[in-house]
Formats: C-alpha cells, sequence, structure tokens
C-alpha cells in the first residue's frame, strides 16, 4: 500500500479527492466521520478516463487520515501532481469540508485547477464561483464527456467555452456553459463502475470505510458491536428519477434543472449482475440496489432476471433492494432463491397517513396493499425493512402518535421486519426548497453559503435537525424529543430513551469505550478479500450476450 515515490510516480491528469465530512460529533459517540461512500459515479469517471488514455487516481481522504495519519490534502496533492483536481461535492453536507480542501490545495499549488462536481455542486454553481475564486470549474450535472473535454482544453487551447456542462470563472464574472450532455443508456453500460483498483488503498476502504459512519480512534469489531455495521457498496443502477418527493434534492426536476436529464438512463441487467460479481470479488458483504430508477412495469421482471443469474452462479454476497413500489410474488420468489439468506427488501411507505403521503409526493401504494405484501415476504421468510419520516410538512402530532402505534402493530405481526425512521433535513435542489411557501415552510438554510457555515460546526445533530419551520406543526424541539422517545432504535427504551443516551455518553467519557475496545481487538478480525487485479475487473465488465 505504500506506493510510488514523488520521483517515480508520473503526473496524473486528474485526481479525484472525496472528502468525507470529517468534523462531527455526538455526545453518545464522540467524534465521528460522515459521508463516506464516494459518489457511486466516481468510479465510472475515471475508468472512462482510463478508456480515452487519460491518467487518474481517486483519493478517499478519510481513508488517507487512517492510513498516514495526515489530514493535509495539499500533500495528497504533492504526491499525485495532478494537472486537474476534481472534488465531489454531490452531499450537502460535505458542503465546508470541500471548499476548505480547496483552499487548502489553491495555496500550497497554484497552478493546479480545482473542479467541484455533483448535485450540490451543480445547484450552487454560480454561488460558488463568485465566492470561492480558488474553485476553477464546475461541471453541472453528468461529467463523462465534460471532464474528458476539460482535460483536453486544459493542456492545449484553454478554451472553455465550448465545454458542455461547464461553469467557469471568466473576464467579467462566472460563465455556464449549456448542459447539453446528458449520458444514454449506451455510456452507462460501456463504463465499469466497480473497479475499486482506481481507488488509493481501496482495501482499507472496503474493510472500514463502506459503511455510514466511522468512529473516531476505534476498531472495526468495536463499531460493528456498537453500530451493527455492514461492509456495503450501492450498484449503479443507472441515472436520472422519475418522481418528484418534496424531501428529496435528487428528483425528477432537480436532474433536469442541473444537467437537461428529462428521462432515466438504466444499466443493462448484464451489467448489474457484472457489478454484483465484482463487489462479491472485492469482498463486500452487502450489495445494494437502493435507487429504484427503474419503470414500474418492467421492475418486477428486471430484478427476477439479475436475482436468478445471481442465484445461478451462486455469488455470497447479500443483497438490499429499494423498491418504490411493492414487489410482486414473481418478484419475491425470485427474491427468496437469492445464495444470501440476511438479504432483504426495503419499503418506504414515509408515513401511516395516507393523505400525507399524498401531500408530500410518496402515495405509491395504501396500508392495506403494504400489509399484504408483508404477508407475503413473512410467509416466504424474506427479510424487510420499512422506512418512514418525521418532519414532512403538514405533519401533525397525531400523525406521530398515530405513526408510533402503527410500527408497533407492525413490529407485532411481522417478525422479519426491521423498522427505520429519519427525521428529514432540508436538501437543496428538493420541492421543499425551491418552493417553500406551497409546503407552509419558514426554511433556516437557503443559500450555499448557509450550507459551508452550519456544517462548519462538528455538534450540529445532522439526524435531528430539519433546517426549517412548519406552519401550524410540532416544532423540531418536539419532533427530536418525539423521535428519542419512540423512534429511536439504537436505544429503543421509550421514554427512558434519552436517559440511557446520557449515561452511554458517560460510559464514553469515563473510558468505558475504550476498555471494550481493547478486549474486541482480541479477537480475530474480519478476513479481508484477496486483491483483485485490474485485468479481472476488466473481465468482469467485458462485453456479454446479455448486455444491451
Amino acid at each position: 500500500m505504500t506506493g510510488a515515490t514523488n520521483e517515480q510516480r508520473a503526473p496524473l491528469d486528474v485526481l479525484f479527492l472525496h472528502v468525507p465530512k470529517l468534523r462531527n460529533y455526538s455526545k453518545p459517540l464522540g467524534s465521528f466521520s460522515f459521508i463516506l461512500y464516494p459518489p457511486i459515479g466516481l468510479l465510472g469517471l475515471a475508468d472512462y478516463l482510463r478508456q480515452n488514455g487519460r491518467t487518474s487516481r481517486i483519493v478517499h481522504l478519510g481513508v488517507e487520515r487512517f492510513v498516514s495519519g495526515s489530514l493535509l490534502p495539499h500533500r495528497v496533492v504533492s504526491e499525485h501532481r495532478p494537472a486537474i483536481v476534481g472534488l465531489d461535492l454531490h452531499w450537502h453536507f460535505q458542503s465546508y469540508d470541500v471548499i476548505e480542501a480547496a483552499r487548502q490545495i489553491k495555496q500550497a499549488h497554484s497552478n493546479v485547477q480545482v473542479l467541484l462536481g455533483g448535485f450540490t455542486a451543480s445547484l450552487f454553481a454560480d454561488e460558488i464561483l463568485k465566492n470561492f475564486p480558488f474553485i476553477d470549474f464546475v461541471i453541472r450535472g453528468d461529467a463523462e464527456i465534460p471532464l474528458l473535454d476539460l482535460v483536453r482544453q486544459s493542456e492545449t487551447a484553454h478554451r472553455f467555452d465550448s465545454i458542455p456542462n461547464l461553469s467557469w470563472r471568466g473576464d467579467q464574472g462566472p460563465v455556464h456553459n449549456p448542459a447539453t450532455y446528458v449520458a444514454n443508456e449506451a455510456m452507462l453500460n460501456s463504463i465499469c463502475f466497480t473497479d475499486f483498483t482506481l481507488m488509493k488503498d481501496y482495501q482499507y476502504f472496503i474493510d472500514s470505510f463502506a459503511r455510514y459512519i466511522r468512529l473516531d480512534d476505534s476498531s472495526d469489531g468495536f463499531e460493528r458491536t456498537l453500530i451493527s455495521k455492514y461492509t456495503s457498496y450501492p450498484v449503479y443502477i443507472g441515472r436520472g428519477c422519475a418522481y418528484n418527493c418534496s424531501f428529496c434534492g435528487g428528483g425528477h426536476e432537480t436532474h433536469s434543472r442541473i444537467g437537461g436529464r428529462t428521462c432515466v438512463a438504466l444499466r443493462s441487467a448484464g451489467a448489474l449482475v457484472s457489478s454484483v460479481r465484482d463487489l462479491t470479488r472485492f469482498g463486500f458483504e452487502f450489495a445494494c440496489f437502493t435507487s429504484d430508477c427503474v419503470p414500474p412495469h418492467l421492475a418486477d421482471e428486471f430484478y427476477a432476471r439479475i436475482f436468478d443469474e445471481i442465484t445461478q452462479l451462486q455469488l455470497p454476497i447479500q443483497i438490499e433492494v429499494e423498491r418504490d413500489f411493492l414487489p410482486s410474488p414473481s418478484f419475491l420468489d425470485s427474491f427468496q432463491r437469492l445464495p444470501g439468506k440476511k438479504s432483504f427488501v426495503t419499503l418506504s411507505p414515509h408515513t401511516h397517513n395516507e393523505k400525507l403521503r399524498a401531500a408530500n409526493g410518496l402515495h405509491r401504494y395504501s396500508n392495506r396493499d403494504l400489509e399484504q405484501c408483508l404477508d407475503q415476504m413473512e410467509a416466504r421468510g424474506i427479510n424487510s425493512r420499512i422506512c418512514f419520516t418525521c418532519g414532512l410538512p403538514f405533519e401533525t402530532r397525531e400523525d406521530l402518535e398515530s405513526l408510533a402505534l402503527f410500527q408497533k402493530d407492525i413490529r407485532h405481526r411481522y417478525k422479519k421486519a426491521q423498522l427505520k425512521t429519519c427525521v428529514i433535513e432540508i436538501e437543496p435542489g428538493s420541492r421543499m426548497s425551491s418552493n417553500p411557501s406551497s409546503y407552509q415552510l419558514r426554511l433556516d438554510r437557503t443559500s450555499f453559503l448557509d450550507y459551508y457555515h452550519y456544517h462548519s460546526d462538528p455538534g450540529r445533530n445532522h439526524w435531528l435537525e430539519m433546517g426549517y419551520t412548519r406552519q401550524g406543526c410540532p416544532d423540531n424541539s418536539e419532533v427530536k424529543s418525539f423521535f428519542c422517545t419512540h423512534f429511536c432504535e439504537k436505544i429503543g427504551a421509550g421514554r427512558f430513551s434519552p436517559f440511557l443516551c446520557g449515561s452511554l455518553a458517560a460510559l464514553r467519557k469515563a473510558g468505558a469505550f475504550r476498555l471494550v475496545d481493547g478486549v474486541l481487538a482480541l479477537r480475530p478480525s474480519r478476513k479481508t478479500a484477496p486483491v483483485v487485479s485490474r485485468s479481472q475487473t476488466q473481465s468482469a465488465q467485458s462485453p456479454r450476450k446479455d448486455r444491451t
């Protein structure tokens, strides 16, 4: 894992730097890192550059800190000597950390061009370029061809006005080229999204960072005991969304606004199976189909083809599949046959109140239909995860109370069902964010600088702060209190949950965590997967008869 020295390493065309939200603090858990997954399209961008004779490398700054103890992005740039540093700013949680990393890079390497991409960067491209002069470019929306064009222009003519989807700083201020490039299915099927050899120290990422959060100064065994985590990675299903849920920043309108996408582009079933095969070889425990962009009338047959081939290949990896609409019996039959017996289906009704679901663009099935589907899964022995939401526009105290009762009934009736409840946090690009008055909201954060300053504070509890006030509805403090008492699955002690949470914090401060961690360190660690060569991965992604 040491790599070549600076003298031996050839300069890169692009260094991709993933910057998690590194500064977070929770009273019971202490300091931790968040947004550990890079955007799943990042490996695809690196592969696309490689296919076109360009060099790139992905460095995960959380892994870099774990391996070398360094949290200095400009030193990573010195090691790799790129012409362009591309930082993903996909999730708004990264806003502060990404901007500060870019600032340090430009101060130390004034000749390096700094590029941002991702949903948040795309939505706020104009504001970012106006306020942060060390940011040279933002690619809005899809990035494969724009990035390759930028690499070519940066080393030759330096003419950026013809590059699609590119925002850049002209003599008179930010210039936003038309968003005319939208990746189609042929493009997505030609790219490998699962070659982790393109990431520096990728085995450390797989073993210790392919999770939701990572506690600072804790072993993998301790984290698994405390938080019950497994290593997982999303399967790249496609690009785009057909829906406009009130709170989601990745809906149809957002895709259209930032990149001109008007339809969903799907990868083929064969390409998805190849990705699952790669994830198995690299040693992930779960492959997650967590973005259901498949049209409802095609979804059951589409997924069944994938499950049947995984079963035929006897891939031992566990599968999570998220469905926006309820799965059919034929889907469930195929899912039941999967080799991974910890696999589960995720359904997201969000709330028990069907009228509230409809008011937020979430009503895709009735409670009665949901329960009938759970009956079918229970009869087949299929694990399920049922996801609910607090903080929806128009939600009353009575809605929260009835949701708690509904969940109690679900737990009693369905032993294979796991329940998960989250508090909404305002997302840029969502309907709630772009049109708050229609949802009777007053927003705390509207500009990029609002998100940047908000996320500079490690003590912000991003799971319990909505970022908006709802007219005539429970305020943030009431939602937080209700959540901790009724919906926190980690503590799960009802009205005693806040007390136990405080006790856990006291134990952590007293050193109990370190003591338990030391005991767990004596156990054998999870066996890491063998290193997978680039040729093996490319072979898995080679054209097949079932790829369209």
